[in-house]
């Protein structure tokens, strides 16, 4: 179901008047009217149910119950900068999964370079729109961040601040070569750990750029058979590794 998301943390707040833009989302495009339910969460990840008190000045919402969801997989996207819009499809998805974080990353192959703080600060807003409206449509639980593109320098600080610590987080890297003897199921076995899911550009990682990675803490994950785009790579990678953690009570490993 869809539903409106609320900016900055709404944890303590009763009632809500909307900005015009708000309003004509939840009037026009949820078709939402007087005394109608709805459900909502806020950018500090709480869930509400509200409903419409106001019209008419302006749009007033109460906010009735807070949502308590279960604590669900704590995932993250590290995706390298893509060719055109590719990245906007990227982004949606990975909110529709239910990723936490989005970390945006220069690597040498990308074609894209975000050269000037301008470029990147316009981007990194016209990103987090494209997260607005995917959760919005989507009606994803987790409240997904995206952080403005870093590069291997900052990476491993970034992850740790966000959560995805080298020793207290399952960091895979998707590559198109077979690094390891390893499988994905293997990796998923031990403790239930926040997972970062890491994804190269067209031209892949360089091999010192892997090397890199792999010093990072980051275990390699190849799938056989053909190369995949890497909008196909981000999103057959994240559904692969949430379903075996899904599913993971389920089954047991054979030797």
């Amino acid at each position: 179901m869809r539903q409106l998301v609320l900016p900055g943390d709404k944890g303590e707040e009763k009632r809500l008047a909307l900005d015009e833009k708000t309003s004509r989302y939840l009037l026009r495009v949820l078709r939402m009217g007087q005394d109608d339910v709805f459900p909502a969460i806020d950018e500090a990840g709480h869930a509400f149910l509200c409903t419409i008190e106001a019209i008419e000045p302006e749009l007033i919402v109460s906010l009735l119950a807070r949502v308590e969801s279960a604590a669900g997989l704590r995932m993250a996207l590290v995706q390298a900068l893509p060719k055109g819009p590719k990245l906007d499809l990227i982004v949606r998805q990975a909110v529709e999964a239910g990723v936490e974080a989005i970390f945006p990353i220069q690597t040498r192959h990308c074609v894209v370079r975000e050269a000037s703080e301008k470029d990147k600060a316009d981007k990194l807003e016209r990103r987090r729109k494209i997260v607005k409206e995917a959760l919005q449509q989507s009606g994803s639980a987790t409240t997904t961040k995206i952080f403005s593109t870093t590069t291997m320098a900052d990476l491993d600080a970034r992850l740790s601040a966000e959560g995805y610590p080298e020793d207290g987080s399952l960091r895979l890297i998707f590559h198109e070569l077979p690094l390891g003897h390893v499988t994905l199921h293997e990796y998923c076995a031990g403790e239930q750990l926040p997972t970062v899911i890491l994804v190269g550009p067209e031209g892949g990682f360089a091999p010192d750029e892997t090397e890199a990675f792999l010093a990072m803490g980051f275990k390699p994950v190849h799938f056989e058979g053909t190369i995949l785009r890497t909008e196909t790579a981000a999103l057959f990678a994240l559904a692969a590794t949430k379903t075996i953690l899904m599913e993971k009570a389920s089954w047991t490993l054979s030797k």
